[in-house]
Formats: structure tokens, C-alpha cells, sequence
């Protein structure tokens, strides 16, 4: 399927990516927008959130809002160019970053956010100097900048990763359900008048689409035996934890029989009675610890456990799939070779 025309909307539904990016802005305090292929500045209702000082205060100066989509359309294009995450600082001193979205190798839009300060806030002078040359209110500007977070660039840049691969692999699941959607409008109109996949074509990708089913189905069924190893594997350290635990049981015993002989001895046997009382504390400790290490393993078998059963439950899914696309694909030949009957 062609991408030429498609943009990050196509891809994922508004309300689906503002889920998403609202999300992110309240896990992580940034602004945060997006931009379609087509576009270098987001429009309002493209910004899921904005920081105080750029939507209250120089969005509302001629010059400071000419000066911010400047900024910012210089960075998409970096970021375009790049296909990487690019991290800058605009005229005020706020950093911020646009972030590229990939599908398929096409470019389908990016992401704006940051909006904090990465170097630390300007001084009052320096802002209320900045807010005269913009014409804007130099105590708001100053009240709206104390407001920003402060943050280092590597964590703007971390989350600019984190945002740009939460949103491309919604727009890779995006593109499976429009290319889905478009095979199945093409295989309806049929080969007949040239506009549609021929049929051979179709039985082609359906084959094709089977395969790359089976292949996901014996990754799983790779990764259940991988699980079903390291379980077993816990297994035999669940051995190794009741012979520690038995031998700490053995060493209470020695310690208390330590301690009923010293206590016969008298004064002569005070200091086997501190040895003693050693090795019993040695012994309560290992006990406290093979418990913990004991709660430990049986959390790692019930989790491997649980994993173990999701992927269960992925094989089957995937295998009605791959049965489906089966019969599809045995409907697509009846198409191509009407009453063709297979020999026995």
C-alpha cells in the first residue's frame, strides 16, 4: 500500500493520540502537540498541553508568536531530516523538542513538545528585558516563567524518545488496520475491471500474510519453552533453598545443645556459651533470609506462570487467524478457478 497520502491522523484516530499525548504530558509535565506531514506548526487544537508562558503570554505578541512557530518549524524540519529526536532552545531560553514519526519508512508527521527550562530560568532582569522587547507585561511574563519546570536535557531528550516510539508503533498498528481495510475494498471490486488486485495478487498476500502468522505463532511457542525452562530451573532452587533451610534448622539445634552444655560447664564453659549463641543467631538469620529468597522464587514461578498462559492464549489467537486466513484464501482460489476441484 502506498503511504504518499497518508498522514499521522490517517494512521491513528485524534482521540486515540490525544489519549496518548496527554498522557505523556501528565507523567512527565511537558507541553506537548503534534503536526500531520503536511504541516511545521501545530494549530490549536493540535496542542494537548502548552506551558503557561507560551499560551498566556507570547502567543499573544505579533513578534513572539512569529518567533516561536519560527523556532519551531526550524526544528520539525531537523527532526524531519534527521528521522531523530531534535532537541533545542528557542529566544527565551525554554527548551524544547519535535520528534519525527516514521512508518514505514515515510514520514508521517512529528511531535512537538519540552517547553521547560533545561539550562536553568533566566534572572528577572534578563526576562523583564526580554518581555519589553516583545511588548508583553514583564510581571506576568516573569510570573509564567517561574511556573516552568526546569530539567535537564537528557531527560527532554529521553522523554522525546519515549513519546516518538509510543507513537509509532501506534501508527505501525494504524497502518496494518488501513492497509486491511483498503485489501478488503480492493478484493470486493474484484479483478474484473482492472481496478482491483487480481485475484492471483490477493491469493498472493493472503499466503504471504499466513506465513508471517506462522512464524509469529513459533516465536511464541519459542518463548513458552524458554519460560518452561527457566521454571524448571527455579525448580531445582527451590532444591537448593530447603537444604539451606534444613541445614539452618540444624544449626538452632547445635546452638541450643551448645548452650545446655556451657550452662553445665559453669564458668568454664561461658565462652562456648557465646559461640554458641553465635551460631544460633547465624542460623535465625539464614532462616529470615531463605524465607525472603522462598517468596522470591514462588513470585518468579507464578509470574512465569501467568506469562506462560497469556502466550497460551496469543497461540490460539494466532492460530484462528492463520485458520481464517486459510479459508480465505481457499475462497480467493475458488474465485480465480470456479468449480476447479481438488484430486483426491
Amino acid at each position: 500500500m502506498e503511504m504518499d497520502n497518508l498522514t499521522l491522523n490517517d494512521l491513528i484516530g485524534t482521540s486515540e493520540l490525544r489519549g496518548v499525548l496527554e498522557s505523556f504530558a501528565a507523567a512527565t509535565g511537558m507541553a506537548i502537540g503534534y503536526v500531520d506531514k503536511t504541516e511545521s506548526y501545530p494549530t490549536d487544537a493540535k496542542w494537548c498541553k502548552r506551558q503557561g508562558l507560551c499560551e498566556n503570554c507570547l502567543k499573544h505578541s505579533s513578534e513572539g508568536a512569529s518567533r516561536c512557530r519560527k523556532f519551531m518549524e526550524k526544528c520539525v524540519e531537523e527532526a524531519k531530516r534527521t528521522a531523530l529526536p531534535h532537541v533545542d532552545t528557542c529566544y527565551v531560553g525554554v527548551t524544547e523538542f519535535a520528534a519525527p514519526v516514521i512508518v514505514r519508512g515515510e514520514y508521517v508527521g512529528a511531535l512537538i513538545g519540552g517547553q521547560v527550562f533545561a539550562s536553568g530560568k533566566p534572572d528577572s532582569r534578563k526576562m523583564t528585558s526580554t518581555a519589553h522587547s516583545l511588548n508583553i507585561d514583564a510581571n506576568k511574563y516573569i510570573e509564567l516563567a517561574e511556573a516552568i519546570e526546569t530539567m535537564p536535557d537528557q531527560r527532554v531528550e529521553a522523554a522525546a524518545n519515549l513519546v516518538m516510539k509510543m507513537v509509532t508503533d501506534l501508527g505501525e498498528w494504524g497502518y496494518m488496520r488501513v492497509a486491511s481495510a483498503r485489501r478488503g475494498e480492493l478484493a470486493r471490486e474484484g479483478g474484473e475491471d482492472g481496478d482491483g488486485i487480481p485475484e492471483t495478487e490477493l491469493r498472493k498476500k493472503i499466503n504471504t500474510t499466513v506465513s508471517l502468522i506462522d512464524e509469529a505463532k513459533h516465536g511464541c511457542e519459542r518463548i513458552k519453552n524458554a519460560v518452561v525452562t527457566s521454571t524448571k530451573h527455579v525448580d531445582k532452587t527451590d532444591a537448593i533453598v530447603k537444604s539451606i533451610e534444613n541445614a539452618s534448622t540444624q544449626l538452632t539445634l547445635i546452638g541450643f545443645n551448645a548452650s545446655i552444655e556451657a550452662k553445665r560447664a559453669g564458668a568454664a564453659g561461658a565462652g562456648f556459651n557465646v559461640i554458641a549463641q553465635e551460631v544460633r543467631t547465624l542460623s535465625d538469620r539464614n532462616t529470615k533470609n531463605v524465607g525472603a529468597i522462598e517468596e522470591t522464587l514462588n513470585g518468579i514461578k507464578k509470574d512465569m506462570g501467568d506469562i506462560n498462559n497469556q502466550i497460551r492464549t496469543l497461540i490460539g489467537d494466532v492460530e484462528n487467524i492463520a485458520d481464517s486466513m486459510n479459508e480465505l484464501s481457499y475462497a480467493a482460489n475458488e474465485v480465480e478457478n470456479p468449480g476447479e476441484q481438488t484430486e483426491e
